[in-house]
């Protein structure tokens, strides 16, 4: 039998078969919890998020859970519990949001990594678990099946130094845990020593920011003086099936010459039923930049249909917020231009926005541009100013520009129209004969004196002809 007092360097010796951070123990049947554990110091936390699925056999699961801003040292664990029970060597804890399924799943921990404009998931650990039927197989890590009666609190564990990293059921009983026999490893005890009256750990709920401050402490503002950001692009659908939990994306803009603290601030989606994401504590966004946040990092969904997006304060105040949108075209970003909001078909996440969209019919008519018309329009990095106003209709038209558009805010451009060739005209038979007529009538009238002189004249020419004759 070992006894290992946790931390001890024996005991969390660097091994190659574990990661940075790693899923040391799960308990899944009744009070769940999850205890992760450093093998080396990790700086932040909040870059690491869990994500469960009730299958056993899913991949890419998208992450639900961020853990705290804080900092582990190497050997350190935190714990994550349903039901605050006991800490033993944890030195943080916080609750654990997703229930576990008893008899099928996964949980993965995962790291967010941002280069640029874009942030991808690596799967750092993971554990899966089944119970299938007694004659069957499983090719899931842990076979719930050996949770026996003999394992009066059930509990799974593994570590590089004791289990080889493979894992392992037992019993736990406050803070020791035995663990069950292999046909290559013995039965083993292990014991964490909590000493503290109080353990030292800070229990966090899902919505926690801020950190209670000491009665003697003062708050101090980070942002004192400071414009805050302005939410300035989302894409509520885009393009293809299955992509919303991951291409999805709100646009935050840090007007301001300084870097400002989003800690606390909470992004919120929808119209009548909300969607919060609460940025943890440690979390900047960079003056005079652009902040782009995914459906895969903040767990935010947007509706098609009768959307908006807000930036709520640490009050729940909201200090910027889109114009609801009536319907989102696949692929088709919403996006803030010089103070108005428009559809674009050109998406820019961690960009200056660029409005490109097809003028409508009725305006090409009108001579003022053609059908193939394009209106970019760029927002600028340190003012959002006031732009033309356009035709919000958001379903087929597709916002129309008007007119009169200051060129220095955006530019019109206007390609001909080609026109018909022109053909002969057909003219009835009987508009000939009116207008002969007319014209004949006319002649008679303008011409009636000269006529009946020649008529005189003629006459007494013919008379003399006949007073000759006889």
């Amino acid at each position: 039998m070992c006894v290992c007092l946790m931390p001890t360097a024996n005991c969390h010796a660097q091994a190659l078969l574990l990661p940075e951070l790693y899923i040391r123990e799960v308990k899944i049947t009744g009070e769940e919890f999850l205890v992760i554990q450093a093998t080396q110091t990790i700086a932040d936390l909040s870059e690491y998020w869990i994500g469960y699925s009730s299958s056993e056999t899913t991949a890419n699961i998208v992450p639900s859970q961020q853990l705290p801003a804080r900092a582990l040292q190497n050997g350190q664990a935190i714990l994550l519990t349903s039901d605050g029970g006991a800490t033993c060597d944890a030195v943080w804890t916080t609750r654990l949001a997703p229930s576990l399924g008893d008899t099928r799943g996964t949980l993965v921990l995962r790291k967010l990594q941002s280069s640029g404009a874009s942030s991808t998931f690596t799967t750092v650990d993971q554990v899966t678990w089944a119970k299938p039927a007694a004659s069957a197989t499983t090719s899931a890590l842990l076979d719930l099946r050996k949770e026996t009666a003999s394992n009066a609190y059930p509990v799974w564990y593994r570590d590089a130094s004791i289990t080889n990293g493979v894992w392992r059921v037992g019993s736990m009983n406050g803070c020791v845990v035995s663990l069950l026999p292999t046909t290559t490893l013995p039965a083993t005890e292990i014991t964490w020593t909590n000493t503290a009256v109080e353990p030292p750990a800070v229990i966090e709920s899902l919505t926690d920011t801020q950190e209670v401050s000491d009665e003697n402490e003062v708050s101090v503002n980070p942002n004192a003086g400071l414009a805050p950001p302005m939410i300035t692009e989302l894409l509520p659908n885009p393009f293809g099936t299955g992509t919303d939990a991951t291409d999805e994306f709100i646009e935050l803009y840090n007007s301001n010459d300084e870097v400002f603290d989003l800690s606390g601030f909470t992004l919120q989606t929808g119209t009548t039923t909300k969607h919060n994401y609460t940025f943890p504590r440690g979390t900047l966004l960079a003056a005079k930049s652009f902040g782009v946040y995914s459906a895969l990092q903040t767990g935010l969904s947007m509706s098609n249909t009768n959307g908006q997006a807000a930036l709520l304060d640490s009050s729940r105040a909201p200090v910027s917020s889109t114009e609801p949108y009536i319907s989102a075209d696949d692929g088709m970003t919403w996006a803030l231009a010089q103070g108005e909001w428009y559809w674009t078909s050109r998406a820019t996440p961690g960009e200056t926005n660029v409005i490109v969209q097809a003028v409508t019919a009725s305006l090409a008519k009108t001579g003022v541009a053609s059908a193939g018309s394009v209106l970019a329009a760029k927002t600028t990095k340190a003012t959002v100013a006031k732009a033309a106003k356009t035709v919000k209709t958001k379903t087929t038209l597709k916002k129309a520009a008007k007119t009169k558009v200051p060129a220095t805010k955006a530019t019109l451009t206007t390609q001909p129209v080609a026109s018909a060739a022109t053909k002969p005209t057909k003219i009835h038979w009987g508009v000939l004969a009116v207008v002969a007529t007319g014209a004949v009538g006319y002649g008679l009238y303008a011409y009636r004196h000269d006529i009946a002189t020649t008529a005189y004249n003629l006459r007494a020419n013919r008379a003399t002809r006949r007073t000759h004759r006889s």
